[in-house]
């Protein structure tokens, strides 16, 4: 069985790699209409489809993503639009999971879910409403408040697998901000996992926190400005809403008040100049600063809503023991957390699921 498994899934991806081939017709109708269905720039898209979407995984992660999906005879896929190319990874899942799978796009990007059916035709089903039977399993991604009113919605006996609001924190040591290389490399790689998806993902880093000397925080929010200036030039950002806009000024206003905010393109980077409740900022390229003097113990509180962590590579063993406290979080290289393993869901707070 779980060759058949293997197959199934090796057969799909193989299938969806004509969306990184810029050659193919569907690669240039994704670059095309894609901007349009999301609101991202012409720009990120095309970094996505080159660099997000996990169509070559190694043999140990599709073997490590099989073990961690459960076998069942019928599985449903509710997708949401935050960030496209995380509908081929759910897709992925569910065909390992059974069969026959019936997957509903979100009716705000339904696009890439049509560009997925069309590149991998009769693989899954692409339906307007997903009914579950009792001993189906099903996986949802949304908002809480939406996975809520699914899960009283299913009947008895489903198996479902909620994965819900979450975010990305980086913690850095001050001994790792000392020479102006350092902290510039520092800073890309950071910059790096905010610009995909404009920070709409469950993966991307709101939340930075610098364990030590609070100075050191100050340099680096200053260097990463910088470099979110200089990296909007090649990838700008796309569209945000009214409602998007009032939340980020409403932020801007009282981060000056309680610290410092520099402008970093259409962006913005906060520093806290006191000790203040946890905070987390808008979606839009905006991040945090926040100087600590224990970053595991600050971020415990906050554990269920943290899906990743992001390291500098210089602190294998800093990456042990965020692991240790935070056994549920993908432990991440800055400029990596984007960009992870096709070993399992990206969210791994809710493997298991719950039984309706």
């Amino acid at each position: 069985m779980t060759r058949q498994r293997l197959a199934r899934v090796e057969r799909f991806l193989g299938s969806a790699r004509v969306l990184c081939q810029p050659g193919h017709p569907l690669f240039r109708k994704a670059r095309a209409e894609l901007p349009g269905a999301t609101g991202l720039s012409p720009e990120n898209v095309v970094w996505a489809l080159e660099n997000a979407l996990e169509v070559q995984p190694s043999a140990w992660d599709l073997d490590l993503l099989c073990s961690r999906t459960p076998e069942c005879g019928r599985a449903h896929v509710l997708l949401s639009a935050n960030v496209f190319v995380a509908s081929l990874r759910a897709i992925a899942i569910a065909i390992a999971a059974a069969p026959q799978v019936h997957v509903r796009a979100s009716r705000r990007e339904p696009l890439m879910v049509e560009l997925l059916a069309q590149a991998a035709p009769g693989q899954f089903h692409v339906v307007d409403e997903l009914q579950a039977n009792p001993g189906d399993h099903y996986w949802g991604y949304g908002s809480d408040e939406s996975l809520r009113q699914i899960r009283q919605s299913l009947g008895h006996n489903v198996a479902f697998h909620a994965h819900g609001s979450g975010y990305g924190i980086v913690v850095i040591f001050d001994t790792e901000i000392g020479d102006g290389q350092t902290t510039q490399e520092i800073a890309r790689a950071l910059v790096e996992d905010v610009v995909p998806f404009d920070q709409r993902g469950c993966l991307s880093p709101r939340v930075v926190l610098v364990e030590g000397n609070p100075k050191a925080a100050r340099l680096l929010q200053r260097t990463v400005a910088d470099e979110m200036k200089k990296r909007e030039t090649q990838i700008p950002m796309g569209n945000t809403s009214r409602e998007e806009r009032a939340e980020i000024a409403r932020y801007r206003d009282t981060l000056c008040m309680a610290g410092e905010v520099l402008n970093a393109g259409t962006g913005l980077v906060s520093l806290e100049s006191q000790c203040l409740p946890w905070i987390l900022p808008p979606v839009g390229r905006i991040l945090h600063f926040r100087p600590t003097q224990d970053a595991i113990e600050d971020a415990l509180p906050h554990a269920a809503k943290v899906t990743t962590i992001g390291v500098s590579s210089t602190e294998a063993s800093m990456a042990s023991r965020l692991q240790t406290a935070f056994p549920n979080v993908r432990i991440a290289k800055l400029g990596q957390m984007q960009r992870p393993k096709l070993d399992g869901p990206v969210d791994l707070r809710n493997l298991q699921g719950e039984i309706t």
